[in-house]
């Protein structure tokens, strides 16, 4: 018997030290904290489509249990146009809330990197405290409808104006337009010149903005699809000011005549060859005046 008892004590105390064990080890990797540590909800996020119109982009910040009320520090390393409080609070019982980001001095188009982090009231064995951010703009475009697009180098041939059927977006909340599939039509671009000036980068569309509601711009250049000699050689549609400083002040002739009728003065340029000049383009917008009967009085 006093073996049996002495076995059985043995066993217990084993029983007890792998418990006691045990129990140490679950708070190594899991200490509970006053008010249940606060998280973000994932440690990385891109959200690239955000609306033009847009000024502020909440991040989800969660604790696991509701308890009292809790404010707790986050440290922001956010690049220019972007700003953010220093704190995050919850409300008694609240276990969801947001970090609002200011994002209304964000230019569209631009890619936004930057972190934020959480200072304090966390575990960080098992808590996200710090997450990654990746934010831009974008315009959301509306189509509306189709319109005529004239191009008195590329497009107008000996016996035709070359005018093209083209869709019109517009940037919703913006005065900035695409004109979608300028040079589609081979046909009419090798009539124009020939087949052997086929081949060169053509643009999609061709997007413009006013500038000042009255005077229109684009980005650099845009590419009609045309070859000057050889393969290297496109012809491209300058924004004047952007070819070189001197021809600047012709920028100001690209205008819109009415809200549905533009007219666009690009410099036609080949880089390293030369250039033919200022050449008319026109946009008339759905609804707006025939380009025909516009060109013919004009």
């Amino acid at each position: 018997m006093k073996n049996i008892i002495k076995a059985f004590t043995g066993i217990a105390l084993s029983l007890l030290m792998v418990s006691a064990c045990n129990v140490e080890n679950i708070k190594e990797t899991y200490t509970p904290q006053t008010n249940s540590e606060v998280s973000f909800a994932q440690a990385n996020i891109n959200a690239t489509a955000i609306l033009a119109a847009q000024t502020v982009f909440e991040v989800p910040v969660v604790r696991s249990t509701p308890g009292a009320a809790v404010t707790v520090s986050i440290k922001a390393t956010l690049p220019d146009g972007l700003t953010c409080p220093s704190s995050v609070s919850f409300a008694a019982g609240e276990s969801k809330t947001v970090l609002p980001i200011d994002i209304s001095a964000m230019a569209i188009g631009s890619q936004y990197k930057g972190s934020i982090e959480i200072l304090d009231n966390f575990n960080e064995k098992v808590n996200v405290v710090k997450t990654n951010l990746t934010l831009a703009k974008a315009y959301t475009w509306v189509s509306l409808g189709q319109g005529e697009w004239f191009d008195n180098l590329a497009l107008m041939s000996s016996d035709s104006y070359g005018i093209q059927k083209v869709e019109v977006l517009k940037a919703e909340g913006f005065d900035r337009y695409r004109i979608v599939g300028p040079y589609a039509d081979n046909a009419q671009l090798a009539k124009a010149w020939s087949e052997d000036n086929l081949g060169g980068a053509k643009s999609a569309y061709i997007e413009i903005w006013s500038v000042n509601g009255t005077n229109l711009v684009w980005d650099k250049w845009w590419n009609c699809g045309l070859i000057y000699e050889g393969e290297g050689t496109d012809i491209k549609a300058y924004l004047p000011s952007a070819l070189n400083s001197t021809q600047a002040p012709n920028d100001a002739k690209s205008k819109k005549l009415s809200d549905k009728f533009f007219t666009l003065y690009p410099y036609w340029y080949i880089d390293g060859v030369g250039g033919f000049g200022l050449y008319l383009c026109a946009l008339s917008l759905p609804g707006g005046p025939d380009m025909e009967t516009w060109l013919n009085e004009n």
